[in-house]
C-alpha cells in the first residue's frame, strides 16, 4: 500500500509542476502582449517616422541633381565643343581667248578685296601684281600671255611679232611652227605694277634663256640681256627687287633694272 501511495504522489506532483509551468507562461504571454498593444503606437510612430526621414533625404537630393548642369559629370566638366564656322571661298573666273578657264581665289584684307597667290594651275603659270589686283598667266600650250584683274577682265599681253634691230620680224606662230621645242616664254612675273617681265629664247634662238620686260601702259615689249642664262630661275618680289638665281647665285631686279647681288 506503500508503494501505490507513493506513486500516486509522485504522478501529482508532475501535474502540479505543468500546472505551474503552463500559468507561467499564460503570465509571459500575457505579460508579452500587453507590453505590445502597450508600446505599439509609438513604434508604429517610429517607423513611419524613419519613412518620412527617408523619403525627405530622397526628394533633397533629386532636388540638388536638378541643379548641376546636364554637361557637369562626377569626374569632371565637359567643355562645349564648338564648330568652326565655314567659310565659302570666293574666285574670279575667266575665259581666256584660247577657250581655257582659269579660277582664281579673291580673299579680303583689310577691307579690300584681293588675289590669293597663285596656285599651280595645270598647264598655265601665273603670277600676282606686289598690290594682289593684278594676275598675269602664261599658256604654256601656246605660250600666250594674258593680265586678269579681280573683275574678271582679261587683257591679251602676249609679244605677237619678233622684230630686230636689222628690220627683221617673224611671228610667234611661224618660229614655234620651224623650231621645236622654242621657249617664246616662260616664268612670268611681276616687276611692279606696271611691268611684267618673263624669259625667253628671244633674241639668239640657242639653249639661253633672256629676259623679256613688258611696260603694261602703254603695252610694249623689249628684251633686257643683262639677265640670261641656260639655268636662270625668277623668284618673288621682295625689299631689294625681283629675285632669281642663276649658277647658284641669287641676285636682285630692282623696278628700275638694277642688279644686285647678295
Amino acid at each position: 500500500m506503500r508503494r501505490n501511495t507513493s506513486i500516486f504522489s509522485s504522478k501529482y506532483h508532475k501535474r502540479e509542476k505543468r500546472k505551474r509551468f503552463f500559468r507561467k507562461l499564460a503570465f509571459f504571454l500575457i505579460f508579452i502582449a500587453a507590453l505590445a498593444l502597450l508600446f505599439r503606437k509609438p513604434i508604429l510612430e517610429m517607423v513611419e517616422k524613419v519613412k518620412q526621414d527617408i523619403a525627405q533625404e530622397q526628394v533633397q537630393k533629386e532636388q540638388i541633381l536638378e541643379q548641376i548642369p546636364e554637361t557637369v559629370t562626377n569626374e569632371e566638366t565637359e567643355e562645349p565643343i564648338e564648330e568652326e564656322p565655314v567659310i565659302e571661298k570666293e574666285f574670279v573666273t575667266a575665259t581666256l581667248p584660247i577657250e581655257k578657264e582659269v579660277s582664281l581665289e579673291v580673299v579680303e584684307e583689310n577691307g579690300e578685296k584681293i588675289f590669293a597667290p597663285v596656285p599651280e594651275l595645270v598647264g598655265l603659270e601665273g603670277d600676282i601684281s606686289p598690290s594682289r589686283t593684278q594676275a598675269v598667266i602664261l599658256d604654256e600650250e601656246t605660250q600666250d600671255l594674258f593680265l586678269l584683274d579681280l573683275s574678271g577682265n582679261v587683257t591679251d599681253i602676249t609679244y605677237k611679232v619678233y622684230k630686230n634691230s636689222r628690220g627683221y620680224t617673224e611671228s610667234k606662230e611661224s618660229i614655234l611652227g620651224r623650231t621645236e621645242n622654242f621657249v617664246w616664254a616662260e616664268q612670268p612675273k611681276f616687276l611692279d605694277e606696271d611691268t611684267v617681265v618673263y624669259m625667253s629664247q628671244l633674241p639668239w634662238f640657242d639653249e639661253r634663256r633672256f629676259l623679256y620686260v613688258v611696260d603694261l601702259l602703254p603695252l610694249s615689249h623689249r628684251n633686257y640681256q643683262s639677265v640670261f642664262g641656260t639655268d636662270v630661275v625668277l623668284g618673288e618680289i621682295t625689299e631689294l627687287g625681283l629675285s632669281y638665281t642663276k649658277e647658284g647665285n641669287t641676285y636682285y631686279l630692282t623696278p628700275d633694272y638694277k642688279i644686285i647681288s647678295e
